[in-house]
């Protein structure tokens, strides 16, 4: 092992970022020792067993970043409250490298992931004139920096000019990033948001369905389990959805599999069991991403909805971690009404596209008709994964210029 790769991921939410996860485990089975620098968030569960090759550290935020960012705001000093959270994240970076005896501080590549990654990758390639990769996720969006939180703005499109490469997932995505930091870059990899294609467990058919043992399902009541996994909020129509389900028959379960550890009591969950106790059913303990297949074996049909909110949403498609499960597993889809869903299902027909998301009756067609041609739509499910969505084929030229460089 005579290669090192950093990965710089502030955010930190490590098991639902599969990009991450598999990009790491693939440099590790090419000859690279991967260290992951990351938040933590107590309410994620974390990947539990990587690469002995990749140690990932997660710093937790001192609590007196709180107090400091109180006093900011008092005195009318609050956008540089981001600004103290980047500090503070490179610090205990810092702090950690130091206190490790024995170990080359040295990178040949270093991924900087979104504002802060990226900053700091670019600090720590200039040190060790390492390979500087921005990786993008969420897509930046410049009124998002206010006042002195311009200073990580001007440090973002500086890093980002001096990348040797680009890592996103789709060209409408690269088009968008290149204008709000300034710099048609010119050196880009797309690489969909994905788990690595493992057919042993996507063809494979778990012994008991997840869902069934969870809420205790009948079969004959309930033949059909349609799934919206991942974030639950208004941004993926939570409450029109549960609403719209009410007056859905034929044997069709909603049910909301949360990403994040959340509680029955919160007002929020609340509410949705209060819109919808007859066939919704909240899976609010998140599973390990080494079993999150078992959430998508399970579904029959999965739910892509988001709310045109900004451009991350509306240019989803292949940056949805869900949708490509979905497809993995063969799982026709029921998707929003957003140009990146609709452009892909178009080409492959994979599933329905939903204009009013609170129409029952357009829902319950679309969840009809799917089903009376199941075979077809699953088939062009998998198909569109292994043409749009297969990780390690989409990642080769990737390699190709890393190991160039």
């Amino acid at each position: 092992m005579n290669k090192s790769c950093s990965i710089f991921f502030y955010e930190g939410w490590l098991g639902v970022a599969p990009t991450v996860i598999n990009l790491a485990k693939i440099l590790a089975n090419i000859g690279y020792s991967v260290i992951i620098y990351a938040g933590k968030h107590s309410d994620l569960i974390h990947p539990s067993s990587l690469d002995e090759n990749i140690t990932v550290v997660y710093f937790d935020k001192p609590k007196f970043v709180d107090c400091i960012k109180h006093q900011l705001w008092k005195i009318k000093l609050s956008s540089l409250h981001n600004l103290v959270d980047f500090i503070t994240f490179a610090i205990q970076i810092l702090l950690w490298n130091f206190k490790q005896k024995n170990e080359s501080l040295k990178r040949e590549v270093s991924i900087g992931i979104d504002t802060n990654g990226s900053i700091l990758a670019w600090i720590e390639s200039f040190i060790f004139k390492s390979c500087l990769v921005y990786l993008s996720l969420e897509l930046t969006i410049e009124n998002q920096f206010r006042k002195f939180d311009k200073i990580r703005q001007l440090l973002e499109r500086l890093s980002f000019r001096n990348s040797s490469c680009l890592l996103i997932q789709d060209e409408d995505r690269c088009d968008f990033l290149c204008t709000q930091l300034k710099y048609k870059h010119h050196q880009v990899f797309y690489l969909p948001n994905t788990v690595d294609y493992d057919a042993s467990i996507a063809d494979q058919k778990c012994i008991n369905n997840y869902f069934r043992e969870v809420f205790q399902l009948d079969e004959e009541k309930y033949p059909y389990l349609v799934t919206q996994a991942g974030m639950l909020c208004d941004s993926v129509f939570a409450k029109e959805l549960a609403t719209a389900f009410k007056n859905i028959r034929n044997g069709f379960a909603l049910i909301y599999h949360e990403r994040r550890k959340r509680d029955l009591e919160e007002p929020y969950i609340k509410l949705l069991k209060e819109i919808n106790s007859k066939n919704l059913f909240l899976s609010l303990n998140p599973l390990p991403y080494e079993q999150i297949h078992q959430v998508f074996d399970a579904t029959t049909i999965g739910l892509a909805l988001y709310r045109e909110i900004d451009e991350n949403y509306a240019k989803i498609a292949k940056a949805s971690g869900k949708l490509s499960a979905y497809l993995q597993h063969g799982k026709p889809v029921i998707m929003s009404n957003l140009e990146s869903l609709v452009k892909l299902n178009d080409k492959y027909k994979f599933g329905k596209v939903i204009q009013d998301i609170s129409c029952s009756a357009e829902i319950e067609s679309a969840l009809q008709d799917i089903i009376n041609n199941y075979e077809l739509y699953s088939k062009n499910a998998k198909y569109c994964f292994e043409q749009e969505f297969m990780f390690s084929t989409k990642v080769e030229p990737f390699l190709n210029f890393i190991n160039a460089y």
